[in-house]
């Protein structure tokens, strides 16, 4: 243990200095600007601003709701109200590797919605309200108008730290999706190459939103975008999508299978222009016809001559034909060893056993998950939200990417909470413990919105109320953490020049934090600065009638043990020893005396050496 406890200064907390390695990427990208010649690069006017702004340290905090959360002290799941770019910051030491799944559905850039815009050139907010960059209330917002010169540009720059820090939350395993549409797909699928890499890049899949579309001059709009990329490819699960039951009608009668379901209509060749050594051969029908693949050029003389050949290599074929099913067929694809027109055609037998746990690869076309939907099951439990995904697409990308039950699933840009109530009707499906953390803006509803009339005032408003009207119908009691990120609440005077400061106030021991700050405040400004997690339980403990918080913690060198009371004995210290905690915090302005400070730390150094005292 150290000489003296560890004090947090959080005008200067650690774990919100500048990423070293981001500011020598950086420092790169300069350097490739001004070497530019003409080559393929992706860029936009801001770029660079848009790199700092990822790198540079949050300013903000994080601020317990306890009453807009349902279960606080328990769940484990958040809900953050604020800029996600900030809470994404904060995030990034506690959550360092830690997020199985990401889904976002960003502003899509029609011209219509509103985007984040986070102006890197000036940090003055008086600046950037006479520039129209911030409304009255001072949030960050302006609306993407095409007329814009940097209409792309300011959705891109918006796009690119928020996808850049999600990145490094992500597991090895873990998978990111983003809905996106034509105005800024081309452009989204550009940056996240460069963020993710080329090579995590899994797939383009096409959504099915609409059945039914009017719009449009030369084609009726009814389909969307989203873009799937690995953290690591080479580490990432296989996608498998729900086996259909009711296509394995046939029962097997003989055999090591007998008894099993299976069906025979998968035909046994593959139509393909790559070159596949060792899968075009012949194979002997019933009658003794030699039977090749489709398209063969004959007499084969290499699997390059034709665009068929069969599913299996020789080998496999050998050890695995008592699979094949043969049919006659008038119509078969196949030709025989005179190069004619075969009279049978192959298929394969496919067990359901076989599947076990997993089902087919999902296509890269989806439907069934219509944005229709989305909006009818708001309308069942009378929320008002215009647009919302349906919890099923959601839900769906979780069964087929992350086959987990105790995964931590994140969306921040959480709009009405469609992945929350997603999370919550799978676990309640398969008995799971997955967890979300979901951030959304406290966008003002508008004034004649039905959202208003109800009594929203925000966005926000809206998602929480829809999770707890879900959570209910399921009778699902996982509850959610509620966060606001806030200016840190640190008392102004440790900011001033000794000049701007009083003979009273310098002789006077300046405590770092404001008077009115909450025990849970002061306790997550702990866990910011200690990266842990902000969804782990809590519990209310008294020693000697004095409260004490539990974070986290389940036995010895476990969580944080805190104390913010004024009536810190030397009993009470050495019970709060006694539970050789992790992190034991205490507050300054309990201490009149620095002897008090050693004393605590000398009953630390007794009972619990391992324990790390901090003082705030």
């Amino acid at each position: 243990m150290n000489d003296r406890p560890e004090k947090i200064d959080l005008s200067d907390i650690k774990s919100r200095k500048v990423d070293e390695n981001m500011l020598n990427e950086l420092r790169d990208l300069f350097e490739k600007a001004d070497e530019q010649k003409e080559r393929y690069d992706f860029t936009w006017n801001g770029k660079a601003k848009a790199y700092f702004e990822a790198a540079s340290p949050s300013t903000k905090t994080l601020k317990p709701n306890e009453k807009e959360s349902v279960d606080f002290k328990n769940s484990e799941n958040l809900f953050i109200t604020g800029d996600n770019l900030e809470a994404l910051k904060l995030m990034q030491e506690s959550y360092l590797g830690k997020v199985d799944f990401i889904y976002i559905d960003p502003p899509y850039n029609t011209g219509k919605d509103f985007v984040y815009h986070d102006d890197f050139r000036q940090k003055r907010s008086d600046a950037d309200f006479l520039e129209g960059k911030l409304d009255e209330n001072g949030d960050k917002l302006i609306k993407s108008d095409r007329t814009s010169g940097r209409y792309h540009s300011d959705w891109l720059s918006m796009m690119y730290p928020r996808i850049k820090l999600s990145r490094n939350l992500l597991s090895e395993k873990g998978v990111f999706f983003a809905s996106i549409d034509d105005n800024e797909q081309a452009n989204l699928k550009l940056l996240m190459d460069e963020i993710f890499g080329e090579d995590n890049f899994v797939a383009n899949v096409t959504r099915e939103a609409k059945t039914t579309s009017f719009r449009g001059n030369f084609f009726a709009p009814s389909k969307d975008s989203l873009l799937v990329y690995a953290k690591d490819i080479k580490k990432l699960n296989d996608f498998y999508g729900e086996i259909d039951s009711s296509q394995y009608k046939k029962i097997e009668k003989d055999g090591p299978k007998k008894g099993e379901k299976y069906r025979d209509d998968i035909a046994f060749y593959l139509s393909t222009l790559e070159t596949r050594p060792n899968q075009r051969y012949f194979i002997e029908a019933p009658d003794g016809e030699l039977l090749l693949p489709p398209g063969t050029t004959f007499p084969p003389a290499s699997p390059s001559d034709g665009d068929g050949v069969w599913r299996w290599n020789k080998k496999t074929y050998s050890e695995k034909k008592d699979y094949l099913v043969f049919k006659k067929s008038n119509r078969s694809p196949l030709i025989n060893n005179y190069g004619k027109k075969a009279k049978w055609n192959i298929y394969t037998k496919s067990y359901i056993s076989d599947k076990g746990n997993k089902g087919n690869i999902p296509r890269d076309l989806i439907t069934g998950f219509l944005n229709r939907n989305g909006s009818e099951e708001l309308k069942k439990i009378e929320i008002p939200f215009s647009f919302p995904k349906p919890s099923s697409l959601i839900k769906f990308l979780i069964k087929i990417s992350i086959h987990s039950k105790d995964a931590l699933i994140l969306d921040f840009f959480a709009g009405s909470g469609t992945t929350a109530d997603a999370v919550m009707q799978l676990n309640n499906e398969d008995g799971g413990r997955r967890k979300y953390v979901v951030v959304t803006l406290n966008e003002k509803t508008s004034e004649k919105s039905d959202a208003k009339k109800e009594g929203y005032s925000s966005i926000d408003q809206i998602a929480k109320e829809r999770i707890r009207r879900s959570a209910k119908n399921m009778c699902d009691d996982s509850g959610f953490k509620s966060l606001n990120i806030v200016e840190t609440s640190l008392n102004t005077d440790i900011f001033k020049r000794a000049s701007e400061l009083s003979q009273y106030q310098l002789t006077m021991d300046i405590d770092n934090n404001s008077d009115n700050r909450s025990d849970y405040e002061l306790l997550y400004d702990v866990l910011i600065s200690s990266a842990f997690e902000y969804n782990r339980p809590i519990s209310i403990d008294n020693l000697d009638d004095e409260r004490i918080i539990k974070y986290d913690y389940f036995g010895e060198l476990s969580g944080v043990v805190a104390y913010f009371g004024d009536n810190l004995t030397d009993d009470l210290i050495r019970k709060i020893a006694s539970l050789k905690p992790l992190i034991a915090v205490f507050k300054e302005s309990t201490f009149e005396k620095s002897s008090q400070k050693v004393n605590l730390l000398e009953q630390f150094r007794i009972t619990s050496p391992d324990t790390k005292v901090k003082v705030i």
